[in-house]
């Protein structure tokens, strides 16, 4: 087994998901306050920050869908998966994640400040976007 990237510090529960779908507002599309296990589609979002989780339950990570890239619907399962081909720590790391789809007229740069706003409630780092930059 790796190394784990993150381990977190928060357990998702349907009552932190309450709250941080309170801070997506009126970008919400629908409530899904239950996890779903990772090889199982979301469902038909094309926008949605998504939560993954380990085997406690705890955030590993915090990530969105791009709404410049052409997904159809399920985008967050879509990139659930690119995350476990990329990365072999994730693969053994996560085994849940959770989706707050957002309407489909949510514009990106609020795309961006939801996912840097449940990140930092959430206590999880995106220092992985600036390894990428490398």
């Amino acid at each position: 087994m790796s190394t784990l990237v993150w381990q977190g510090v928060a357990t998702m529960t349907p009552e932190r998901y309450a709250v941080l779908a309170s801070l997506v507002g009126p970008w919400l599309e629908e409530c899904r306050d239950s996890p779903i296990w990772i090889g199982e589609d979301s469902g038909n979002e094309r926008r949605a920050i998504y939560i993954p989780v380990n085997g406690e339950g705890v955030a590993c990570y915090c990530g969105r869908t791009r709404p410049e890239r052409a997904l159809c619907g399920g985008a967050a399962s879509v990139r659930i998966r690119q995350h476990m081909a990329e990365s072999r720590s994730k693969r053994e790391e996560w085994s849940a994640y959770w989706v707050l789809p957002l309407r489909a007229d949510t514009p990106a740069v609020v795309v961006g400040e939801l996912e840097r706003t449940v990140a930092a409630r959430l206590g999880v780092p995106l220092v992985n976007r600036r390894w990428r930059r490398h």
